[in-house]
């Protein structure tokens, strides 16, 4: 009976369903302590408050549209609009941008909210790989107020061509955002030797991002889907733990060694 009163509020709300309606969240939300990686609802309003605050994500994607990338641009859209359909299933907010990259750069989006986002089409995969030039036009947009983890996430197959931007430039940013607390990944498939474990850390430690943070993927069967399951997982490991899972990559690396074995995991979205 007392924990009964405990959870009601003014008006006979629990306070689950206050913060429901002060984030003006849909009703059709369940398992909403699930969602919060398992408060409870006894759990004071303003504590909730300040844990989904200190766990507010801002994830930006650049995405390699060279000619050698166009079997991806379906999946990677579609991976996008199902990232964000789960992830707006969520008390947390999460915002996300999408900048795409071949001989030009050019920025999709920045910052939505992912319970306000509209679904992406494929792209057109016309050009080649300035991969310095979408770095350094895209990790500035995101900004230290614009959620407390910030997630910067580069997909490409091939290395840098012809960018106006030096590689000094690119080391410059990169070690700068890192300073400040920031998570950049280099999610590579390396065309030349597509069951490499190695060419995406070398890759990475050239352009100043950690060793850990790479991993080379395959792009055939699940690997796609596998990536953005695997960036879900990532998101929620550093938002229970505050920090990058370990084994953050595990399925990545398993599919890359056995595409045709290794399947996705089915997902399922919250419903009523």
């Amino acid at each position: 009976m007392k924990n009964d009163m405990m959870d009601k509020q003014q008006g006979g709300l629990s306070k689950l369903e206050l913060l429901r309606k002060k984030r003006s969240l849909p009703q059709t939300e369940v398992n909403v302590e699930k969602a919060i990686d398992g408060f409870a609802s006894s759990i004071d309003t303003e504590t909730m408050m300040a844990e989904i605050a200190q766990n507010s994500a801002v994830i930006n994607f650049m995405v390699d549209r060279s000619g050698s990338m166009d079997d991806t641009s379906t999946p990677i859209a579609n991976e996008i609009n199902n990232f964000a359909l789960r992830q707006a299933t969520k008390l947390y907010s999460t915002k996300i941008s999408l900048t795409l990259f071949d001989h030009y750069v050019e920025s999709q989006f920045s910052k939505v909210d992912v319970k306000s986002f509209t679904p992406i089409s494929p792209w057109l995969c016309p050009g080649g790989t300035n991969i310095y030039d979408a770095i350094i036009t895209s990790m500035p947009s995101i900004l230290p107020t614009d959620a407390n983890h910030k997630l910067h996430l580069i997909i490409t197959d091939g290395q840098n061509g012809s960018s106006n931007h030096s590689l000094e430039d690119v080391r410059r940013l990169i070690s700068s955002r890192i300073n400040a607390g920031e998570h950049i990944f280099l999610l590579y498939n390396d065309i030349n030797n597509p069951c490499s474990q190695t060419s995406s850390k070398e890759y990475a430690a050239s352009l100043g991002i950690k060793s850990n943070n790479a991993v080379n993927f395959n792009r055939n069967g699940d690997g796609i889907k596998i990536i953005f399951q695997a960036i879900e997982d990532l998101l929620d490991g550093l938002r229970t733990d505050g920090a990058i899972p370990n084994d953050w990559s595990k399925a990545i690396s398993a599919h890359l060694a056995n595409p045709l074995g290794v399947k996705a995991k089915e997902t399922k979205f919250l419903s009523e």
